[in-house]
C-alpha cells in the first residue's frame, strides 16, 4: 500500500507588506505619544503612560505575527467553528449584561467579532464549490443567517460602526468566493434596506446621525463639537504640518485626540504630507493583499487574503470619513495608528495570518513519496480523481473539506 507525505515549504514572507506595517505602526507610536502627553500627564502624571500601554499591546501584536508566520495557514481550518461558537457565546454574554467590554476591561470583542469572521466565513465559502453557493438553500440563506447573527450581536453592544465592518467584509468574501452578480445585488440591496431600518429604531445611532445631516444643511450653525473641531485641526496643519508634538488641538480642545480622533492630530502636526503617506501606506497593504489573494494557492488562502485586506482598508476608511465629515462619528479605530489595543492586536493577528499564506503562496510545493508503484486515488468527496504521481497542486487537486491531510 502507498504511503505518502505531502508538506508545503514555506518561503519568504511578503516584506512590503510587513514594511508597509511597520512603518504604519512606527507612526502610530509617535502620533499616540505627542496626542497623549498632555492627557496622560493629567491622568496619571505619566507623560508616557499611553505610549507605554501601546507598546505592550504592540509586543503582544509582534509575537502574534511571528507565531502565526510559521504555522501553516490551513491549521485555522480547525479552530474556526470553536472560534465561532465562543465569540458568538461571549457576545451573547455581553448582550445579556448589557457590557460593552469583555470582564469590565478595554478589550472591545467587536474587533474579535471581525477577526472571527474572516476565519469562520473563509472557511465556510472555502468548502464550498461556485455552483453551491449560488444555490438559496445552501450559499445565501445560511451566509445571511451566519453573519445576521454576529453582526446583531454586535449591535446589540450598542457597536453600531463594528457591526457594520464585519457585513462588509463577510459580503466581499461571498462575492469573490462566486456568488451570483444578481443575488449579491438583490442581497446588498435587501441588507442595506434592514440596516437603515434598525439604524432608524436605534436612539443612540440617531443621535449620531442626525447632528451630522445637519452639519450639511447648515455648516455654519452645526452643534457637532468633535467634527468641528477635528477639521479645524487638520485645515490649519497646512501642507507641512507644524511638527511632531507642535500641534495644539490635543491640549482639551479635540476630544479622544488619541483614539477616534488622531487622524486630526496628525494633520495638524505632519500635514497634508502626512496625511498623503499614511493613506498610501494603507494603499500600499490593499495593493499586496488582494494581490496576494489573486496569487494564493487555494480557497481557503484566498478568503482569509480578502477578508483580512476588505477588513484593514475599511476600517482606515471609515475613520478618515468621519475625521473629515463624510459619514457620521463612528467610533472606530485607525488601524496600527490608534491607541487601543484591542484593535492593535487583532490587526497584527490580521497581517500575521497574510504573512502565513504569503509564505505559503511563495514556498516549494508539497512532495510525495511512494513506497510502491503509484496507482489512481479514489474518488474524493469533491467530485475529482488524481493521480499520485502529480505533485503539483491545481485547482483539481483542491479538498473542498481544507483538512491539512490529503
Amino acid at each position: 500500500m502507498a504511503k505518502r507525505a505531502t508538506s508545503d515549504k514555506m518561503g519568504q514572507p511578503d516584506w512590503i507588506l510587513l514594511g508597509a506595517t511597520a512603518a504604519l505602526c512606527a507612526i502610530g507610536l509617535m502620533m499616540v505619544y505627542s496626542a497623549s502627553f498632555d492627557l496622560s500627564f493629567r491622568e496619571w502624571g505619566d507623560p508616557a503612560h499611553y505610549l507605554k500601554a501601546q507598546l505592550s499591546w504592540m509586543g503582544i501584536g509582534a509575537v502574534a505575527i511571528l507565531t502565526l508566520s510559521q504555522i501553516h495557514y490551513r491549521h485555522l481550518t480547525k479552530i474556526s467553528i470553536p472560534l465561532m461558537l465562543g465569540t458568538l457565546g461571549l457576545l451573547g454574554a455581553l448582550a445579556i449584561t448589557r457590557e460593552r467590554q469583555l470582564f469590565s476591561t478595554s478589550v472591545s470583542l467587536g474587533e474579535l467579532a471581525k477577526l472571527t469572521a474572516v476565519i469562520y466565513m473563509g472557511h465556510w465559502l472555502a468548502s464550498k464549490r461556485v455552483e453551491q453557493l449560488r444555490k438559496l438553500p445552501v450559499g445565501p440563506l445560511p451566509f445571511t443567517i451566519i453573519v445576521g447573527i454576529l453582526a446583531g450581536l454586535v449591535m446589540i453592544q450598542p457597536d453600531l460602526s463594528e457591526a457594520l465592518v464585519i457585513v462588509i467584509i463577510a459580503f466581499a468574501m461571498f462575492f469573490v468566493a462566486g456568488a451570483d452578480v444578481w443575488q449579491f445585488l438583490i442581497g446588498g440591496l435587501g441588507g442595506a434596506a434592514a440596516f437603515g431600518l434598525v439604524v432608524s429604531k436605534m436612539p443612540y445611532a440617531m443621535q449620531r446621525l442626525e447632528p451630522h445631516l445637519q452639519e450639511w444643511k447648515n455648516p455654519l450653525g452645526g452643534t457637532n463639537f468633535q467634527l468641528q473641531q477635528g477639521l479645524i485641526a487638520m485645515g490649519s496643519g497646512g501642507f507641512l504640518g507644524f511638527g511632531p508634538g507642535n500641534g495644539r488641538a490635543k491640549y482639551q480642545w479635540l476630544p479622544a485626540p488619541h483614539t477616534d480622533s488622531i487622524f486630526a492630530i496628525l494633520g495638524e502636526e505632519l500635514g497634508f504630507i502626512g496625511c498623503i503617506a499614511v493613506l498610501g501606506l494603507f494603499a500600499l497593504i490593499a495593493y499586496r493583499g488582494f494581490l496576494l489573494a489573486f496569487r494564493a494557492r487555494d480557497p481557503f488562502g484566498r478568503m482569509l487574503a480578502i477578508g483580512i485586506t476588505t477588513w484593514i482598508t475599511t476600517q482606515a476608511l471609515f475613520n478618515v470619513a468621519v475625521i473629515t465629515g463624510t459619514i457620521p462619528y463612528t467610533g472606530i479605530a485607525l488601524p496600527f495608528v490608534s491607541y487601543g489595543g484591542s484593535s492593535l492586536v487583532t490587526c497584527l493577528t490580521g497581517i500575521g495570518i497574510m504573512t502565513s499564506v504569503s509564505r505559503v503562496t511563495n514556498g516549494t510545493e508539497g512532495t510525495e513519496v511512494h513506497s510502491v508503484a503509484p496507482k489512481p486515488l479514489p474518488e474524493a468527496p469533491g467530485g475529482w480523481r488524481g493521480e499520485e504521481t502529480s505533485p503539483q497542486w491545481s485547482k483539481k487537486r483542491e479538498n473542498p473539506n481544507l483538512g491539512l491531510g490529503k
